[in-house]
């Protein structure tokens, strides 16, 4: 008799409905605000949520009890009801007392744009050290909305914002929580201690760090240039830990390559504080690659998000090179104008390989000038 293999059952769990808000001073800052949103329906979309609809509301002074007001508010409401939402993000930062006032009118989950962003790097981690770079930074941001969130979070159940550690946990108290902070920062500090040795064993070869905007490629720009297996995606922030690989170059030379976690704007800051020891291979750079996808439409708004990050890191002075990546994608006018606008960067297709080995050859000469 034949033997049929188990069939495997594949569990899907329902994408959350998702309605985003934005809220702007003026009219002029209106299409920032957009591209804004749009980013937040990326972020949404890698966190597993569906977004149905984006309200954007322009108001000179916000409201200190809800932001938006409560006129709008109620119309919130009458839109979550209407498109049966689960979960509404705010692309603005919302105190304790805004998350609650907001929940006891619409009655739905309320997060904002750092807790989604929160939420995604907890989904992401998978390293021990990445798991306590996120909860640490979970903590320290959720530590200062206790007052009422908790109990109006805890009421409407779990889903995206939700994940790290659970809501019980933050409802204890201050002193509990500051516990656990404790033991995370010790914890992260014993990582670091091992991972400065490891750093200290290498010191003879040059060293590399490639930073940038998430999802500009710059894992697969490490793949293509050491024939790494680095995890590739088309998600934001798929990579939380620093990965270093060997790069070879013609005849004989060897230096390192650190791939790092991705930047993005308003990034909040106790995230960068707590990955502070993963963002240490860029301290330690001989060199910063500066990667940017050449497709987007905000290239300029990308290198100052960059810049504002490696200045917040003590880095703005490493020297650099900016690398576009994903020109296999980008219309060769489009290209002519960004090489006018930037002479010195360097053009590449990580997925096609286009450009690698003219980048390798400006890293040799860069590093072995003599050879």
């Amino acid at each position: 008799m034949k033997k049929t293999k188990p069939r495997s059952i594949e569990i899907r769990t329902k994408a959350e409905k998702v309605l985003l808000v934005g809220v702007t001073r003026s009219s002029a800052e209106r299409w920032t605000s957009i591209n804004s949103l749009e980013e937040l329906a990326n972020l949404t979309k890698t966190a597993g949520g569906e977004v149905i609809e984006s309200f954007l509301q322009i108001r000179p002074r916000f409201e200190p009890a809800t932001l938006i007001g409560i006129g709008k508010v109620h119309e919130l409401s009458q839109i979550a009801q209407k498109f049966n939402i689960d979960l509404i993000i705010f692309n603005h930062e919302l105190s304790g007392a805004q998350i609650r006032n907001i929940t006891n009118i619409i009655n739905k989950r309320i997060i904002d744009r750092t807790t989604l962003i929160l939420d995604i790097f907890a989904k992401h981690a998978r390293t021990r050290e990445a798991i306590h770079q996120v909860e640490l930074a979970q903590l320290q941001y959720r530590l200062s909305k206790l007052i009422g969130s908790g109990t109006a979070l805890s009421r409407l159940g779990g889903g995206i914002g939700t994940r790290g550690p659970g809501e019980k946990q933050l409802e204890v108290d201050r002193r509990r929580i500051n516990e656990r902070i404790a033991t995370l920062k010790r914890a992260l500090k014993k990582i670091e201690s091992t991972k400065r040795v490891q750093r200290t064993g290498r010191r003879d070869l040059p060293k590399i760090a490639v930073v940038g905007y998430t999802n500009a490629g710059k894992s697969s720009l490490v793949n293509s240039l050491t024939r790494a297996r680095l995890l590739t995606s088309d998600q934001l922030f798929s990579t939380l830990d620093s990965n270093t690989s060997l790069l070879f170059v013609p005849p004989n030379h060897r230096m390192l390559i650190s791939d790092t976690v991705g930047f993005l704007k308003d990034l909040p800051h106790s995230l960068i504080a707590s990955f502070r020891a993963t963002l240490a291979e860029v301290l330690e750079a001989d060199l910063l690659l500066q990667i940017v996808d050449a497709t987007c439409e905000d290239v300029e708004s990308r290198l100052a998000t960059i810049e504002n990050v490696l200045n917040e890191i003590n880095a703005r002075d490493k020297p650099s090179l900016i690398v576009f990546n994903k020109i296999d994608r980008l219309f060769p006018e489009n290209k002519i104008r960004l090489a006018e606008r930037y002479p010195k960067a360097f053009f590449v297709s990580a997925k096609e390989r286009t450009g690698i080995e003219e980048l390798k050859l400006t890293l040799r000469k860069n590093f072995f000038s003599r050879t």
